[in-house]
């Protein structure tokens, strides 16, 4: 199971209403895409990732660079805009 990092309301299967995780809590299977996709996973793509990581570092050229970008794309297209920048 991965763990929460931020908490995170869901409803396990077979129950019927929600249970309120905490950060730090393991996340159950049924419920990790949710909490991945409202970032409060600990692995993947999530908060706190490898991904995050080189994010804050592309974004960190592009501005050191000068290059116009938006803070909500994703690795690929600030890796593809610091390239592009880079041509010029």
């Amino acid at each position: 199971m991965s763990k929460l990092t931020k908490p995170f309301r869901g409803v396990r299967d077979g129950e019927i209403y929600p249970t309120e995780f905490a950060a730090g809590d393991d996340c159950p299977t049924e419920l990790e895409a949710g909490a991945r996709a409202s970032g409060a996973l600990a692995d993947g793509k999530s908060s706190g990732g490898p991904d995050q990581e080189e994010k804050a570092e592309l974004i960190a050229k592009l501005e050191a660079a000068g290059i116009m970008f938006d803070k909500r794309w994703g690795v690929d297209k600030l890796a593809a805009a610091l390239a592009e920048g880079k041509k010029d």
